[in-house]
Order: structure tokens, then sequence, then C-alpha cells
């Protein structure tokens, strides 16, 4: 039935659209999740880059909804916006769209002078969702933005969410909520100066990977 209103909200005007999706898509997210969060008081006050592992379309949403006190931008790729369930949940969240597998300079432009005019950046370096929950390759946009905007970092671990809102073959908009536990820590803010110069992506990543269970690790156990 929900589903089926969404579908419905697609004819309203765009402000009234917008906020009755931000309020149920919270609503799914308070119901269907258990959600643990922990870390928080590790966040800076100052402007800060969010990087974080990626499992499923629900990480968006709640992140959105835990970082709500700051103003953060999402980069979201651009193949959210094709299916029309998704791109409804995508309205209700600031972000720059980017193309994920290949260099996307206006958006990486669009970051960086977000982050500089005070804005949180929030990005999932692997530049998609993992299918098998284990981390995946980190891609290094990340590491041009932060150097370009020179504000700390913050790595973030997120895992059970894929068992919230599960990966389906086909489109996206097939995808629907299932009860779960979903964790989210919030790690210690560090700066590029503090990463291995020559392996300076794979050591982004390690820090997001000590945050999670070792069944999550991936390439960076």
């Amino acid at each position: 039935m929900l589903k089926s209103l969404l579908y419905f909200l697609g004819i309203l005007p765009y402000r009234i659209r917008v906020k009755i999706v931000r309020f149920l898509t919270k609503k799914l997210i308070d119901y269907y999740a258990d959600l643990k969060i922990t870390g928080l008081e590790n966040i800076p006050e100052e402007t800060v880059i969010f990087v974080c592992n990626h499992l499923s379309n629900a990480d968006g949403i709640i992140f959105r909804d835990i970082l709500a006190h700051r103003h953060v931008v999402f980069m979201a790729g651009v193949k959210l916006q094709g299916e029309y369930l998704t791109n409804l949940v995508l309205e209700t969240i600031d972000h720059i769209s980017i193309h994920p597998n290949q260099p996307d300079r206006k958006a990486l432009k669009e970051a960086i002078e977000a982050s500089r005019g005070g804005k949180d950046i929030f990005i999932f370096p692997e530049g998609t969702r993992s299918r098998t929950g284990k981390m995946i390759e980190g891609r290094s946009g990340v590491l041009l933005i932060a150097k370009q905007a020179g504000v700390p970092l913050v790595p973030v671990g997120i895992w059970g969410s894929e068992k919230l809102l599960p990966i389906q073959s086909g489109k996206m908009d097939q995808e629907w909520f299932q009860k779960a536990q979903v964790n989210v820590v919030f790690g210690q803010p560090f700066t590029l100066t503090e990463l291995d110069e020559e392996k300076a992506i794979e050591s982004l990543m390690k820090r997001i990977a000590r945050l999670l269970p070792e069944d999550y690790r991936g390439i960076y156990l």
C-alpha cells in the first residue's frame, strides 16, 4: 500500500511531494530498522567529509536523518535518477549527481565548492553498493575532493542495511524494506597527511574497514 502511495505522490507539486516523501521514508526506517548508532561524539563541529562503505539504497536515507542537524551534501550516482521510486527519494536528499565509473570533473568541482562553502560532503568511495556485503575497491575521487577542500575526513561504517533494503536483480524500484538491525559507527576524524601517501585510498578504506565486523571488510580485511 505504501509503495502504491509513493507512486501516486509523483503527481503532486514538488515541495509538497518532497515533504511527504521525506516523512514517509523516515517512518519506514523507524518501523523496519532497529538502528544502533555509536560514535556521533567523534564528529567535529567544523566542516568534514564523511566516507562510508555502501550496502543498500537505504544508506542515504539513514544518514540523511542521522545527520539532519548538519548541512550534508551526498554524492549520488546518476543511475538513481533513472527509476521512479529512487528518484522520489533522491529529491529529499541534498545531493550532487556523479558518474561513478569515470572521471566526473563537474561533480568533483561542485563537491569542492560545496565543502568550501561550509557544507559537509558524504561520499561512498566504492562508487556502488556491494553485492556481497563485503567492501570492494575504493575510488580515488574522494582524495581529490579532500585535498582541494582541506577539511578533515570522518570514517563511517554501516552494516545490516543490506538486509533492511536488499538488492534485487533488475530494477531498483522492485526493492522493498525488511525488518533488520542496522549498525552505524562514526570513527575518529583524520586528515590526508595521516595516510600512507603511496597507498592513500587503501589507507582511507582501511579506516572504514576497522569500524566493521570482519565479515564485511572484504578486500580490506
